[in-house]
């Protein structure tokens, strides 16, 4: 009984305490606005009210203009970073087409250089040629060729030397109407008469599969050296006189054998074919019907 008393006299104290409060302010109200409403003196109490409510009011407004600056200032960094991300957007698209237009330019102008090298070889050379596009490669060690895209509609058979502007780079194996395969002169199954442009020692080049090439057949008589140029010899009506084939890069002097073991590093740069030259010649039943001089 005590704690239900005790609960009801809490209830009516906090009821009696908010109607005191809020009569309280309910005529500090009313008070406030007839005295402004009914003069233009300030009076005590209106004084007394202005006093009261003043740092109510400055608080209140200091608050809302700090929101509002605050709102302000977020809306405006939010805008700038909105800029600056499509800004960064569109000088990245920028960047990219720079780039791909730097690197075309780069193509255009290696691309333009290797042709340059190349017609000036074809210049030098007096048989006709058919220019050629490497267009892919065979992994096969023992059978290491190329694939371009000329063929028989060009001219091409069988056995026709292929040249770039750096040297030799191997004969034309088989033809199609449109293509043809290339046998590389590093391949195993290549051989060709060469000399060593020095003494005019001939020898026969083979390739090793490799990145090289082994010249054979050179008497241990012949005097040879690293970095003696080895060029074709021209005989069968293959290759023509003096083509760059490399330069010897390692002379082996065994005490047995009448033979040189000689490397030879190609004067051609085999991972970066690209655009060749095919060099047209007569069929060789041609040539033997030819009467001789």
């Amino acid at each position: 009984m005590r704690k239900k008393t005790t609960r009801k006299r809490s209830s009516r104290f906090r009821l009696f305490r908010i109607v005191f409060v809020a009569g309280f302010l309910l005529t500090l109200t009313l008070i406030f606005l007839v005295s402004t409403l009914g003069t233009q003196k300030f009076s005590a109490m209106h004084k007394l009210m202005l006093e009261a409510v003043g740092p109510l009011q400055k608080m209140v407004a200091f608050t809302s203009s700090s929101v509002k600056d605050f709102t302000e200032e977020y809306l405006n960094v939010f805008q700038d970073s909105l800029r600056l991300r499509e800004e960064n957007k569109r000088l990245l698209v920028q960047l990219q087409e720079n780039e791909a237009l730097l690197n075309k330019s780069r193509e255009a102008m290696a691309t333009n250089a290797s042709f340059r090298r190349l017609l000036g070889f074809r210049d030098r050379l007096s048989q006709p040629v058919v220019a050629a596009t490497v267009i892919g490669k065979d992994p096969s060690v023992w059978f290491r060729s190329i694939i371009i895209d000329q063929g028989s509609n060009s001219g091409l058979v069988k056995g026709n030397p292929v040249v770039n502007s750096e040297g030799i780079v191997g004969q034309i194996f088989t033809t199609s109407p449109n293509y043809s395969k290339v046998l590389l002169a590093i391949a195993p199954s290549s051989a060709i008469d060469v000399l060593l442009q020095k003494s005019r020692v001939r020898g026969i080049l083979k390739g090793t599969g490799t990145l090289t090439y082994r010249l054979e057949y050179i008497l241990k008589t012949v005097e040879v050296e690293e970095g003696d140029y080895v060029v074709t010899a021209g005989y069968g009506g293959v290759f023509p006189t003096g083509l760059p084939v490399g330069v010897v890069s390692k002379v082996i002097k065994k005490p047995r054998g009448m033979f040189h073991e000689i490397e030879v590093t190609p004067a051609v740069d085999y991972q970066t074919l690209e655009y060749l030259l095919v060099i047209e010649q007569q069929d060789i039943s041609e040539l033997q019907q030819m009467e001789p001089f």
